[in-house]
C-alpha cells in the first residue's frame, strides 16, 4: 500500500450531520436539526486545509435535511426537506439561502438525483443542462431546470417496488430497489425502457453511485460491480473489507466509507491502496479532483490527494505501473512533462513485464512507446554484437532466459521486430528517426537504414533459433538489410549453406555463392552436394555476369556435359539473352564436344539467323564427317539439310574456302550454287558426280536466278569443260562424253528458259537441223509471242497518252471570268487585286485561304 490521501479533521459540530455536498471550495452541511451550513475550504499544497463558515441558517428546515445537491454554474442548491424538493440561491450576494422555487408535485419525495451535463461550445463557453429525477414511493418524476425553476420533462414512471438509491448519468438512470438493480433509458416513457440487471445484496440497502467516467457502481454486500451506461456488466468486482455505507469516485480511486474506516481502492487494477481509520464515518462527497469530504455524526474530515510527484515513486517501488500511469495523467503539469513522466512509467512497466516473462505484453508496450529497437533487442543475450551490447544500460538486472522461456521470448521478439520492420519500411517513415531510449542518456539509433539492419539481422538470428524454415523467405526479400559479416557468420555456424547461397544472391555476391557451391559439390552430406544447384544458379544470372558464368560452368561441364550444356540452352530469358558469340568462342576453346549441340539448339530451337552460327555449324559438321572418314551418315544428312535451307543464313564463300577439294563434292556443289557460281556447280554434278538428274534438279531449283542456268547445262552436255573452269578441284581423267541427245531433250523441255542465239552458237556444227526442229519452232513462236505482247503494250500506252493529252487541252481551254463583283463562295467577300484564289471543279471561286481552311 502507499499513501494516496492525507486526512485532516475540518470540523467538529455540536449538531447531528444528516447530509453533505460540495463543489470547488464550497462545502454544504445539512443537519438533523434542520440547520444548513455553508463553509469555504482552501487547500494549499503542503499545508493543512483552511475552513471558514461563510453563512448558516438554523431555520432552514423544521425537519432533518435528508439530501443536498449543488449546481455551482447556476448558484443553486437543491435540497430535500420536509418531504419536498426545493431550490435555494447560494450566491454570495444573498444571505440565508433564499428559496428560488420548489417542486409542488414532489411532496412525499424520499430521494432525488440530479443529472448535470456540461457541453463546451465552439466559442469556448460551457452549456450546462440540469435534469432531476424525483422518487415518490413507487413512482418517478422527471424535471429539467429552466427559467429558475424545474419544469416537467416527461410523464411519470410507475415501478413495481420503491427505489432506495438512484443515480442519473447521460441518457440512462440506474436505480436500486430492495430486490434488484435496474437500468432505465430516459425518454422512452414505457416499461420496455426498464432493464433488470441483477439482485441486490441480502443484508443491505441498495446503493448506486455514478462514477466520474459515467459508469455506475452497484453495491452488493461487500462487493461493488460496475456497469456501463448501456447496461454492459463488468464481471470483475471490487471487494471491500465490509459492506460500504457510502462511496465516491475520485479518479483513479474509489473511496468507500466503512463502519470504522475509509478504504481506498482502484478498480483497474483491483488493489487496496490505503486504509484511513476514522471514528464512525457515514457520508462522503467529492468536491473535485483530489479533494473528498467524509462526515460522521458530528465530525467532518477533508481527504486531500498526495501530490502525484510523491505518489508515482511509491507506485513504481511497488511496481504498480498501470496505476502510476493513471495517477500521472491527473496531474496539472505541462503536457510535455506529463508525457515524459508517463513515458518513463510505461517503459519501466514494459521492462518489468519482460522480467516477469510476459514477453508479448512487454513487446506491445515497447512498440507503442517507440523505444529504440536496439535497446529492446539487447534484452536478449547474444543477439547484439558484444561491443554494442556493452553500451546498453537497463533499469535492473536482466533475467537469464533458458528453455521454454527463451523460446517464448524470441517468438514475442519476432512479432515485435516484424511490426517495427513494417513500420520503418513504410514510405512515410522518415530517413532520420527519433526513437526513445529505454533508459535516459543511452545512445539511440537514428538512421533508418541502420535500424533496419539491426532488425533484419536479429530476425535472422531468431529464426535460426526458433523456426529455420523462415530464414530463406527473409533472405529472399529484395529489401532485406541483414548485416553481411554477421549474417554470414551465423549462417555458417548453423550450417545453413543453402540459405547462405540465397543471401549471397540477394546481395549480388555471386562469386561467393558460386565458390560455396563449388566447395560443397563434392561433399555427399552437404545440402549443396552435386552440380545441379550450380547449374540453376548460373542459369539465373544476367548477361552482365557472362565471365562469371563461363568461369564456373567449366567444372560443371567436366562433371556432366549434358547438364553443363543447359547453362547455355535452358528456355529461360536470362539464358537466351546471354552473348551467344562469346559462349561459342568459349565452348570452342574449352568444350568442343558441346559446340554442335549448342549451335543446333540456337538454330533449330531458338531460330537463330546470324550467319556466324550457321557458318560455324556447317564447318563443325564438315569436321565431324572428315574425322569419321565419311562414315557418319547422320551428320552428313544434317549438313546437306542445313546447306539446302531456304533462305540460307550462311555465307557460301566463307564456308566454301574451308571445304576440302577432294571430297564432299555434293556439298561443294550446293555451296557453289549458293554463291552464284552455277557453271562450276553443274560441272561438279555432271562431270565429277556424273549425275544428270541431280544437275536437272539443281537447274529447276535455281532457274529463278537467271536464264544462264539451263544454258550452262546445255553447253556442258555438248562441250566437256577443261580444268580451268573449276579452280582447285581436279577433274577426273575421263569426263562425261558429249551428249547431244540429252542437250536436245533439255532444250525441248526448257526452251523457254534459255536464250536462243547463245544456245545455237554452243551447239556443234554437225548437229542435224531437223533434230532441233521442235526446239526451234517453240523458241521462235515464244519470241514472236513476246514481241507481239510488247507491241500491244506499247499501243495501249500510246492510246492512254493521247487521251490524257486531250483531257489536258480541254481543261486548259476553260475560260475563267473574274470581275469586281466576283465574291468568295466561302466568306462572301470580294477578291482583292492581288489576292490568291482557288477554283472548284464546278466553277465556283473562293479565296485561297478560305479553300485551305475548309479543307
Amino acid at each position: 500500500m502507499h499513501e494516496a490521501y492525507l486526512a485532516t479533521q475540518l470540523l467538529k459540530l455540536p449538531l447531528n450531520i444528516e447530509s453533505i455536498c460540495s463543489a470547488g471550495d464550497q462545502l454544504f452541511v445539512g443537519t438533523k436539526e434542520g440547520h444548513l451550513l455553508m463553509y469555504g475550504v482552501v487547500v494549499r499544497p503542503g499545508q493543512e486545509p483552511e475552513v471558514q463558515l461563510l453563512r448558516s441558517n438554523k431555520y432552514f428546515s423544521k425537519k432533518p435535511i435528508l439530501q443536498l445537491a449543488v449546481v455551482p454554474e447556476y448558484s443553486i442548491l437543491v435540497a430535500l426537506k420536509e418531504g419536498i424538493v426545493s431550490v435555494h440561491d447560494i450566491d454570495m450576494a444573498v444571505t440565508n439561502f433564499p428559496l428560488i422555487s420548489s417542486v409542488p408535485r414532489s411532496k412525499g419525495c424520499t430521494l432525488f438525483s440530479l443529472s448535470v451535463s456540461r457541453t463546451p461550445s465552439l466559442t469556448g463557453e460551457v452549456a450546462v443542462a440540469v435534469r432531476m429525477c424525483v422518487v415518490l414511493r413507487r413512482k418517478m418524476q422527471f424535471y429539467y431546470w429552466k427559467n429558475r425553476k424545474f419544469l416537467e420533462l416527461q410523464g411519470d414512471l410507475s415501478l413495481g417496488d420503491i427505489p432506495k438509491s438512484v443515480a442519473w448519468g447521460g441518457e440512462t438512470l440506474c436505480l436500486g430497489t430492495r430486490g434488484e438493480y435496474s437500468l432505465y433509458r430516459v425518454g422512452k416513457g414505457d416499461q420496455e425502457s426498464v432493464q433488470d440487471l441483477f439482485p441486490t445484496g441480502r443484508n443491505q440497502e441498495p446503493k448506486v453511485t455514478l462514477l466520474q467516467d459515467n459508469r455506475y457502481a452497484l453495491d452488493k454486500d461487500d462487493q461493488t460491480t460496475f456497469i456501463s451506461p448501456s447496461g454492459q456488466l463488468n464481471p470483475k468486482a471490487v471487494q471491500w473489507s465490509e459492506v460500504p455505507h457510502a462511496m465516491v469516485h475520485d479518479q483513479p480511486y474509489l473511496i468507500s466509507v466503512l463502519s470504522k474506516s475509509v478504504e481506498i481502492r482502484t478498480d483497474e487494477p483491483r488493489i487496496l491502496i490505503q486504509t484511513l481509520e476514522l471514528p464512525k464515518p457515514r457520508l462522503a462527497s467529492c468536491s473535485g479532483q483530489g479533494r473528498v469530504y467524509i462526515a460522521s455524526n458530528g465530525l467532518i474530515w477533508c481527504l486531500t490527494m498526495v501530490p502525484v510527484s510523491e505518489q508515482v515513486p511509491q507506485l513504481l517501488r511497488d511496481k504498480q505501473f498501470e496505476l502510476a500511469v493513471t495517477v500521472a495523467n491527473i496531474c496539472d503539469e505541462s503536457l510535455t512533462d506529463k508525457s515524459k513522466r508517463i513515458q518513463h512509467i510505461q517503459t519501466l512497466m514494459a521492462f518489468d513485464l519482460f522480467c516477469n516473462y510476459k514477453f508479448k505484453e512487454s513487446m506491445d508496450v515497447f512498440f507503442q512507446l517507440d523505444i529504440c529497437p536496439s535497446h529492446v533487442i539487447g534484452l536478449y543475450s547474444g543477439l547484439l554484437p558484444a561491443e554494442f551490447q556493452d553500451k546498453l544500460v537497463y533499469p535492473d538486472s536482466l533475467p537469464v532466459l533458458q528453455g521454454r522461456e527463451m523460446e517464448n521470448g524470441l517468438l514475442a521478439l519476432i512479432q515485435y521486430l516484424t511490426q517495427m520492420r513494417h513500420k520503418l519500411n513504410n514510405a512515410s517513415a522518415p530517413a532520420t528517426l527519433s526513437p526513445q531510449p529505454l533508459v535516459d542518456g543511452i545512445i539511440v539509433i537514428k538512421s533508418k537504414r541502420q535500424a533496419l539492419q539491426i532488425i533484419d539481422t536479429t530476425l535472422l538470428k531468431c529464426y535460426l533459433q526458433t523456426n529455420d524454415a523462415l530464414v530463406a523467405p527473409l533472405l529472399r526479400l529484395k529489401d532485406n538489410y541483414c548485416h553481411l559479416e554477421e549474417a554470414e557468420r551465423f549462417l555458417k555456424k548453423s550450417q545453413k549453406f543453402t540459405e547462405l547461397v540465397i543471401f549471397y544472391n540477394t546481395r549480388k555476391l555471386h562469386r561467393k555463392a558460386l565458390e560455396l557451391l563449388s566447395q560443397h559439390s563434392s561433399k555427399p552430406d552437404s545440402p549443396l552436394s552435386g552440380h545441379i544447384r550450380t547449374v540453376t544458379y548460373l542459369q539465373n544470372l544476367e548477361a552482365e555476369h557472362i565471365e562469371l558464368i563461363l568461369e564456373f560452368s567449366l567444372w560443371v561441364i567436366l562433371a556432366c556435359p549434358e547438364d553443363g550444356l543447359t547453362i547455355f540452352t535452358e528456355d529461360m530469358d536470362t539464358v537466351e539473352n546471354l552473348p551467344r558469340g562469346r559462349v561459342l568462342e568459349w565452348l570452342l576453346r574449352n568444350a568442343r564436344q558441346l559446340v554442335i549441340p549448342y549451335l543446333e539448339h540456337l538454330i533449330l530451337v531458338w531460330g537463330e539467323t546470324n550467319q556466324l552460327f550457321h557458318n560455324s555449324l556447317i564447318l563443325q559438321y564438315k569436321d565431324v564427317i572428315l574425322e569419321s572418314n565419311h562414315t557418319d551418315a547422320i551428320t552428313q544428312r544434317k549438313l546437306r539439310g542445313l546447306l539446302q535451307q531456304d533462305p540460307p543464313h550462311y555465307t557460301a564463300e566463307q564456308v566454301l574456302s574451308k571445304f576440302p577439294f577432294d571430297c564432299l563434292f555434293e556439298e561443294r556443289a550446293v555451296l557453289l550454287g549458293r554463291g552464284g557460281r552455277h557453271r562450276e556447280a553443274l560441272i561438279v554434278y555432271i562431270h565429277i558426280l556424273g549425275d544428270l538428274d541431280m544437275a536437272m534438279e539443281y537447274c529447276n531449283r535455281e532457274k529463278a536466278s537467271g536464264r544462264a542456268v539451263y544454258q550452262h547445262l546445255v553447253e556442258l552436255l555438248v562441250v566437256p569443260p577443261d580444268q580451268s573452269q573449276l579452280p582447285g578441284v581436279r577433274l577426273p581423267d575421263k569426263t562425261r562424253e558429249p551428249d547431244l541427245d540429252a542437250a536436245i531433250a533439255v532444250l525441248e523441255q526448257h526452251g523457254q528458259d534459255v536464250d536462243l542465239a547463245p544456245v545455237l552458237t554452243s551447239l556443234p556444227a554437225a548437229a542435224a537441223l531437223h533434230r532441233l526442229a521442235g526446239f526451234l519452232t517453240a523458241a521462235i513462236q515464244a519470241q514472236v509471242a513476246a514481241r507481239h505482247s510488247v507491241q500491244l503494250v506499247r499501243a495501249l500506252q500510246h492510246s492512254a497518252h493521247i487521251q490524257l493529252q486531250e483531257a489536258r487541252v480541254m481543261q486548259e481551254g476553260v475560260r475563267l471570268d473574274m470581275t469586281e463583283r466576283s465574291v468568295c463562295v466561302q466568306c462572301g467577300k470580294r477578291f482583292a487585286t492581288l489576292s490568291a484564289f482557288a477554283r472548284r471543279p464546278d466553277g465556283q471561286l473562293l479565296h485561297y485561304s478560305c479553300a485551305m481552311g475548309s479543307s
